[in-house]
C-alpha cells in the first residue's frame, strides 16, 4: 500500500516568507482639506463666532437697558395720567403742584437717561430709518460736534446689520444739542429734539390749566 503524501497547495514551507508589499495609500476623499487648513478655518470660525456673540451681547444689554427706560417712562406717563384724573377733584393750586412735581421729576429723569445713554434716541431713530430706507442713496445724520465719531461708529454697524446699502454721512452741527439728531434723506427727514418735546409738554400743561390765578399765587407763597 502506497504512503499518503500531504497536499501543500504548491507552497514551499521551507523557504522564508516574502514580505508583503506595502499597501498603497488610500486616495484622499473628495473635498477633504489638510489638517492645518482645517484647524485654521476652525479657529477663524470660532473667532468670528466670538465677535458676533460679543456684539450680540452688547446689543442685548443695550436693548435691555432701553426697555427698562421705556418701562420707567411708561410708568411715569401712567402716573401723570393719574395725576390729571385726581386733579379734577382738587383745587387748581393743588393740581398745579402735582403736575409741576411730576414734570420736574420727568425732566430730571430724562436728563439722567440722556447722560447715561446719549446715543440711545439717535440709535432708535436711525434703526427705523434704515429699515424703511434700504434703497435710499444716502442718509445724512446731523449731531452735536462732540458726538460725530461715536455716532458714525455706532450707525455704520447698525446700517450693515439692517441692510442699508446707501451712503451714511454723519456731520457735526453746533445747532444740534447733545443727544438730539436730524436725519435727512432725499425726500424726507426725521428730527429728534428734546427741547421741542419739553416745550410741547409745557404748552399742554398751560392749555390744561391756563395762567395761574392771583389767589393760587398767594396760596403758594404762604406754603
Amino acid at each position: 500500500m502506497s504512503r499518503p503524501v500531504p497536499f501543500l497547495f504548491d507552497v514551499d514551507f521551507g523557504r522564508p516568507a516574502q514580505p508583503a508589499a506595502a499597501a498603497a495609500p488610500l486616495p484622499a476623499a473628495p473635498g477633504s482639506i489638510a489638517l492645518d487648513e482645517h484647524e485654521a478655518a476652525l479657529a477663524d470660525a470660532e473667532a468670528s463666532g466670538y465677535r458676533r456673540g460679543e456684539a450680540d451681547g452688547r446689543r442685548a444689554a443695550r436693548e435691555a437697558e432701553a426697555a427698562r427706560l421705556i418701562s420707567a417712562v411708561e410708568a411715569l406717563g401712567a402716573r401723570l395720567s393719574e395725576a390729571f384724573m385726581e386733579a379734577d377733584t382738587r383745587a387748581e393750586s393743588t393740581e398745579r403742584d402735582a403736575v409741576a412735581l411730576a414734570l420736574a421729576f420727568a425732566q430730571k429723569f430724562a436728563a439722567a437717561a440722556a447722560k447715561r445713554f446719549p446715543l440711545a434716541e439717535i440709535q432708535a431713530a436711525a434703526e427705523t430709518c434704515f429699515a424703511e430706507l434700504r434703497s435710499a442713496p444716502h442718509l445724512a445724520v446731523r449731531v452735536a460736534p462732540d458726538f460725530v465719531e461715536a455716532v458714525r461708529a455706532e450707525l455704520t454697524a447698525t446700517a450693515q446689520e439692517r441692510g442699508f446699502a446707501g451712503r451714511l454721512v454723519v456731520l457735526g452741527d453746533p445747532d444740534v444739542a447733545e443727544g438730539d439728531a436730524r436725519l435727512e434723506w432725499a425726500d424726507g427727514g426725521v428730527v429728534r429734539d428734546g427741547a421741542a418735546v419739553a416745550r410741547a409738554v409745557e404748552q399742554a400743561i398751560a392749555l390744561r390749566f391756563g395762567p395761574p390765578s392771583p389767589m393760587a399765587d398767594d396760596e403758594g407763597a404762604q406754603r
